[in-house]
């Protein structure tokens, strides 16, 4: 019998590749968790709700936003996290970190708190290994977020398959991004019904950050959620 699972979702591409390995491992997803920002973007990747709302829909699961600071993010994620439990029947929530520790500890703190485990399908690989994953599967998304501290300003928008990523690492840059030097917005995976057609938007110079608020394009006005 598979076994219900939540996940934690950011619009990003390595949420795609959990969810992708969980449902090959013989799990079934019930629902997405997004924590959102007071403007309703996603924390971190900065995805509109209008898209994280169709990456929902191409996905055929539903979305679940809870709005948070970062000062309060903890309790709403528990808050968040428990309700799930109860609406959806899930035991765990899946995660997409690769291997930093504190994020780990915390979200194993969060699901403890909240009578679920944390499950983290990519956890333990290499970056490399992640990185070659998510290109040939077919997961297909561009950089929403890149931060000020590498001169990598000219990435803001660039599709991630397409990143020189030999450079990158002379620069010091993650190649995942797993250190905050970039997020990403997932357009396209194997599980997407279609592909989601998003345009580059306004650019915003935040304190650390340079953001591109993406807006999306033409979806099919009949896709619906599938009960």
């Amino acid at each position: 019998m598979m076994e219900n699972i939540a996940f934690s979702w950011s619009g990003g591409k390595d949420s795609a590749l959990a969810l992708h390995l969980a449902l090959a491992s013989g799990l079934k997803p019930q629902v997405l968790l997004c924590m959102v920002d007071e403007r309703g973007y996603s924390r971190s990747n900065g995805v509109s709700t209008q898209i994280l709302q169709q990456q929902a829909l191409v996905l055929n699961l539903p979305l679940v936003l809870k709005e948070s600071s970062w000062s309060n993010y903890e309790s709403n994620l528990v808050e968040a996290l428990t309700e799930i439990k109860h609406v959806y029947n899930v035991a765990q929530c899946a995660f997409g970190d690769i291997d930093i520790v504190a994020h780990r500890q915390f979200e194993e703190l969060v699901c403890q708190q909240s009578g679920l485990s944390a499950y983290l399908p990519l956890w333990g690989k290499s970056r490399l290994e992640v990185k070659n994953e998510i290109i040939q599967l077919g997961i297909k998304s561009k950089l929403s977020v890149v931060s000020k501290k590498y001169a990598i300003d000219e990435l803001l928008g660039a599709e991630y398959s397409e990143l020189d990523f030999v450079c990158l690492e002379l620069l010091g840059v993650d190649i995942c991004g797993e250190n905050g030097e970039f997020h990403t917005l997932v357009y396209d995976a194997p599980l997407f019904k279609q592909a989601l057609n998003i345009e580059a938007g306004e650019i915003y110079d935040l304190e650390h950050v340079y953001l591109n608020r993406f807006i999306i394009r033409g979806i099919n006005e009949l896709l619906t959620y599938r009960q």
